[in-house]
């Protein structure tokens, strides 16, 4: 920080050594980028200066708080102030990405360079920002960790839907301060602005802004109903052998919605005692209306054929079908099928998919954590097949349990 002598104004210096010769490239490229920009949420910048040791970039002083700071001496944010502040956020980098005649990537979204200047949001920092060019982009391999994307790691040019990753992971880091209640009305936006797959994530900001708004302006409960009225509301999961982890799966899956989505039942649809047996256990409660209680998992044993329940508004059946896959083969219902990899298992696994892969609503999923047979089978049946994790508790959610389930959640429509 300086000040000006005759202005008595404030401005921030930035300050590099010439004898730095890789920074000098891209402190000039920073003040060409900042130079050309005029927005109330982008910094201003005054001037650049040289003498015999260093180069000075003069730009506007921001004071205020960094988002990070904010949020870390938060006790509860809500959900409109997140929505508040994400939109400002889209509103800036919208404005970068519509740089004419070339677009500008900031490529270094995080909460501390996001600063807080009242009710007026300012994005710093713009030492690896690059144009996009017919040719690609001034790659920079750096980033912060945890908020750059994957691509920046594997050594490809980034686009627009870099700076929607580091928005979706800054959306992450507020909404950890978010009532639980609140949070999962935003998560599934946060999970698509921040898919690992690049081509999975929001094609641009206006789209992920859109979402914002829609969330914003029609309420929470109803954007809910909105986004999911043409979501089934059962889940029907099936095996191809026995111990081939059918039960394991749909009790996992019903832990994942009641934590992070939204209200769901597991339905035992064929004569088991895995219930009953899980209601004996110490800390499990059987409720008087049946239902068995644990944590985050809510489940009914079967109680035969003549007793049926639907599912309430906004609610989700995960059924349990067992390897009695035939009953539900004349059904339109979502059908996931849970395959094992093991050489004895193989020749059934194939009979069983060739009966099923043209199947409109189908999720394929390997157990076991076979990699290489998942995308063996893909191949073969040119169906997406995802890999279930190896797993010893399934109403734990584990990082990679939830990580498979946001990722079939983003294709599957569920």
């Amino acid at each position: 920080m300086a000040e000006h002598k005759k202005l008595k104004a404030y401005r921030a210096i930035k300050c590099v050594d010439k004898t730095a010769h890789d920074n000098q490239p891209q402190l000039l490229l920073e003040a060409d980028i900042l130079k050309n920009l005029k927005h109330p949420g982008i910094p201003t910048i005054y001037d650049v200066e040289e003498d015999d040791k260093s180069y000075y970039i003069i730009e506007e002083y921001i004071q205020g708080q960094s988002l990070e700071a904010f949020v870390l001496h938060q006790d509860c944010i809500s959900i409109d102030t997140v929505i508040y502040m994400a939109l400002q956020i889209c509103d800036v980098v919208k404005y970068l990405h519509d740089q004419k005649p070339q677009p500008v990537i900031y490529q270094d979204m995080k909460p501390e360079h996001i600063i807080l200047c009242g009710k007026r949001i300012v994005l710093i920092d713009f030492g690896i920002s690059s144009y996009i060019t017919t040719h690609g982009n001034t790659f920079q391999k750096f980033g912060t960790h945890g908020y750059a994307p994957p691509e920046k790691y594997q050594g490809v040019s980034c686009d627009v839907r870099a700076d929607i990753f580091g928005i979706g992971k800054v959306l992450e880091f507020m909404a950890e301060k978010m009532p639980a209640e609140e949070s999962r009305f935003l998560k599934p936006l946060i999970w698509k602005a921040a898919a690992y797959a690049r081509e999975d994530r929001y094609p641009s900001v206006e789209a992920l802004a859109a979402q914002l708004d829609q969330l914003a302006e029609h309420g929470y409960q109803n954007f809910q109903q909105k986004q999911n009225k043409h979501l089934l509301t059962e889940l029907a999961v099936a095996g191809t052998h026995r111990r081939v982890g059918v039960t394991h799966f749909a009790i996992a899956l019903t832990c994942f919605y009641n934590q992070y989505q939204s209200s769901c039942i597991y339905q035992e649809c064929h004569q088991s005692e895995s219930i009953r047996l899980l209601a004996a256990e110490e800390g499990v409660c059987m409720r008087e209306d049946g239902m068995v209680v644990y944590e985050k998992f809510r489940g009914m044993p079967y109680y035969g054929d003549g007793i049926e329940q639907r599912a309430a508004a906004g609610e989700i059946y995960v059924q349990d079908y067992g390897i009695h896959l035939h009953e539900l083969l004349e059904e339109d219902k979502q059908l996931i099928i849970i395959f094992g990899s093991r050489p004895w298992e193989c020749e059934q696994t194939k009979r069983v998919l060739e009966r099923v892969c043209l199947r409109e609503k189908l999720s394929l999923v390997c157990n076991y954590g076979d990699t290489a047979q998942a995308r063996k089978m893909a191949r073969r049946y040119h169906h997406r097949v995802y890999c279930f994790p190896l797993d010893t508790d399934p109403f734990r959610m584990t990082r990679e349990k939830r990580k498979l389930f946001q990722k079939m959640l983003l294709h599957e429509k569920w």
